[in-house]
């Protein structure tokens, strides 16, 4: 009984050190810094835009097809690897992403960010035009 204990701690304390460990292996290389800046710089834009759909619906327009755009983008951004988030962060974001990473090489972590961020800008943009709509009638 004694060693099957002892076993289970070690197979425990082993499943531990790899889990703490496996996320930072990876090399912070020049691409994946502009990456993660392209990520901040959409993430600073969807937390404009959770403003922004406040005032649509305080105005009660309709924004439905701007919001099935925005709830795929949401399911579609990811962060970047040896940037992760963490909850222990002085600044804390009202939006931040718990989407499972995907196995890209730097460059590719790169201009995906980069197209999420184009993404981001158009509905920004789509939700800007909708609310300027309002003001203007």
């Amino acid at each position: 009984m004694n060693k099957l204990f002892n076993t289970a701690i070690l197979m425990f304390s082993m499943s531990f050190l790899i889990a703490c460990s496996s996320g930072s292996s990876r090399e912070i290389t020049p691409e994946l810094i502009e990456a993660n800046e392209y990520h901040q710089k959409s993430l600073d834009i969807r937390e404009e835009l959770m403003e922004i759909e406040k005032q649509l619906k305080d105005a009660e327009i309709d924004y439905s097809a701007l919001k099935e755009k925005l709830k795929i983008w949401d399911k579609d951004i990811i962060e970047v690897p040896g940037f992760e988030h963490s909850h222990d962060d002085e600044h804390q974001r009202k939006y931040h992403v718990h989407n499972p990473l995907k196995p890209f090489s730097d460059e590719e972590h790169l201009n995906y960010q980069k197209m999420m961020y184009e993404e981001i800008v158009q509905i920004h943009e789509q939700m800007k035009v909708s609310l300027d709509a309002d003001v203007m009638s």
